[in-house]
C-alpha cells in the first residue's frame, strides 16, 4: 500500500564494469585473456574495470560477441552510472534549488 511516509530507497547503480567482472569471474578468465579475445590492450580492460574509462559502442559489440552480454545493456549501464555520478557531484557542489531559468507556465497562457 502506498503511503506518503514511505521513503524511496536508494538503489545500487552498477556500471558495465561490474557485469564484465562478474562474467570474468564466472568463466575464470583474466584481464589479459579478455583483452586478447576483444582485440584491445590489457590496460584498456584494466581502465574499464576501474571505471577510469567507459566502453565504446564498438567495444560493447565485441563484448557481446565474446561474452554474450547484450551491447545495449552494457551501454545503458554505463550511461546510467555516469548520470548517477553527475547528479551526486552536482548535489555536492550546489544543493538543488529551483533556478529562475526553470520553465514556468504563465497565467495568461491558455491551452
Amino acid at each position: 500500500m502506498l503511503h506518503r511516509e514511505n521513503s524511496i530507497r536508494q538503489y545500487h547503480t552498477s556500471s558495465a564494469a561490474d557485469l564484465i567482472q562478474e562474467t570474468m569471474a564466472f568463466y575464470e578468465i583474466t584481464q589479459t585473456d579478455l583483452a586478447a579475445r576483444l582485440g584491445v590492450s590489457q590496460k584498456n580492460i584494466s581502465d574499464i574495470l576501474k571505471r577510469k574509462r567507459f566502453i565504446s559502442e564498438v567495444l560493447a559489440l565485441r563484448i557481446e560477441t565474446v561474452m554474450g552480454i547484450s551491447s545495449e545493456l552494457l551501454l545503458n549501464l554505463d550511461v546510467n552510472f555516469k548520470l548517477h555520478q553527475a547528479k551526486e557531484m552536482a548535489e555536492t557542489v550546489e544543493p538543488q534549488k529551483q533556478s529562475d531559468k526553470f520553465l514556468k507556465r504563465y497565467s495568461w497562457v491558455t491551452v
